[in-house]
């Protein structure tokens, strides 16, 4: 198996291969973390699997012996040939040398066709990780389901409630398309070279909405908005944005049993929504 020290030393010296910074690369090399994604992803021979980021393919032959079919995108022209040679002997692979973010669709409906379901499992380069998970749930409708490493730190951020130090705007964004949730942490010592950062396994579900919006981008504008400036209050950040009398806004805070101090961390989803309702008028909401 790829995902030790041994063999990924070993590959990297065969292929004379260095690690790429502007790529992100930290290669898993604990087997122990590599089966536990597998597990907590629940994937069966039934199912198809999309990796981001296969680097050398420690995760992939993993997802290899446990899918249907693995299609593996890698932007770096390096490993295509370790992964085309490392993992050979399997014959329900499929590698494409492209950047996902420059890509309409990852998903290959003829490839998948004979698949249950299809999910995304990836050990995701962390200098694009909000990007490529804003693009997968924002265009990608036919993949419910993911499992991603990312940095803890972010990681947090996107599972993050109200009321808590790492709930932002990126946290209410994932609550209005998906649930989000920390499935367990991940050492920085499980990767060569490790990195500065420990990591996270993340599951993140598509939802049926229950919050309807005429225009999509102008509300999720409005959440980033909203969120600013974090020391700023709900109002001011809100005023600033869209130059609206401070007064108004906090007539609507009153009528909703708000404190003019609130701030966008307190709001749920919902609340949020309720809020916007208020303040914009058709078109917007």
């Amino acid at each position: 198996m790829i995902g030790n020290i041994k063999k990924t030393t070993e590959i990297l010296n065969k292929y004379g291969l260095s690690v790429k910074k502007s790529f992100g690369q930290n290669f898993l090399i604990d087997e122990n973390i590599l089966r536990k994604i597998v597990n907590v992803s629940k994937i069966t021979k039934e199912d198809g699997v999309i990796e981001i980021g296969p680097g050398i393919g420690a995760l992939t032959e993993h997802l290899l012996k446990n899918a249907k079919k693995v299609l593996a995108y890698e932007i770096d022209t390096r490993m295509i040939e370790v992964l085309e040679t490392e993992l050979k002997d399997y014959d329900n692979l499929k590698i494409i040398n492209e950047d996902v973010l420059k890509i309409d669709q990852v998903y290959d409906e003829n490839y998948f066709k004979e698949c249950k379901r299809v999910v995304i499992v990836s050990n995701l380069p962390y200098y694009i990780t909000t990007p490529i998970i804003s693009k997968l749930l924002l265009n990608e409708p036919k993949i419910e389901e993911m499992y991603l490493m990312v940095q803890k730190e972010v990681g947090l951020r996107l599972s993050g409630k109200p009321k808590t130090k790492d709930y932002n705007a990126l946290s209410v964004f994932m609550a209005y398309l998906s649930e989000c949730r920390v499935e367990f942490d991940v050492s920085r010592n499980c990767f060569l070279p490790a990195p500065n950062v420990n990591s996270v396994v993340i599951s993140i579900k598509r939802i049926e909405r229950e919050i309807t919006v005429n225009n999509e981008s102008h509300f999720l504008k409005f959440i980033q908005n909203i969120f600013i400036q974090r020391r700023k209050t709900f109002v001011n950040n809100l005023s600033k944005a869209y130059k609206i009398d401070k007064e108004k806004v906090m007539d609507i805070l009153r009528r909703n049993g708000y404190k003019e101090s609130l701030r966008s961390e307190e709001l749920s989803l919902e609340e949020i929504y309720k809020l916007y309702k208020e303040i914009f008028t058709s078109p917007y909401n």
